[in-house]
């Protein structure tokens, strides 16, 4: 009788193993089946998120500025501006808007003594106008301009 359950309990031990290895087996199918899955999804992922696609295009508003062809010189005023602290940003700025303003042939702004000369087309401009542009420069409120006498 023992010799019998050593025979059922040898059985048992290796039908045992064979199970285990058998689920060992699957586990390791269900893993790698799992593993190739996850694989195609970053695959997937990957190609839709990083496709060719085309840059947003932003769009700049710009000024148009009109200036006409020809600006006969017939006026020159000198100019005194106050508020002027810096050479860089506020005369450069006065200045940027002067060379945007039709009817203005040149001007020249002296920081040191905050003067301009300013030669122009008064048919196309006139002296309150271009106050009126120094005053408005950087949204207004920073310069004043006032004609100086002769």
């Amino acid at each position: 009788m023992d010799g019998d359950f050593g025979w059922f309990s040898s059985c048992c031990k290796i039908v045992t193993i064979q199970a285990m290895n058998g689920e060992m087996e699957r586990n390791f199918e269900n893993k790698l089946i799992m593993m190739k899955n996850g694989f195609l999804c970053l695959a997937m992922l990957f190609l839709f998120s990083c496709g060719n696609q085309e840059p947003e295009a932003l769009t700049i508003p710009s000024k148009t500025v009109q200036l006409t062809d020809t600006v006969i010189v017939n006026a020159e005023s000198k100019l005194f501006i106050s508020g002027m602290t810096c050479v860089m940003g506020c005369k450069g700025a006065i200045e940027k808007k002067l060379n945007t303003t039709g009817g203005i042939a040149f001007f020249d702004i002296t920081f040191e003594d905050s003067t301009a000369a300013v030669s122009f087309d008064s048919t196309l401009i006139s002296n309150d106008d271009i106050l009126a542009v120094v005053a408005g420069v950087a949204g207004g409120g920073f310069y004043e301009a006032v004609l100086l006498n002769e």
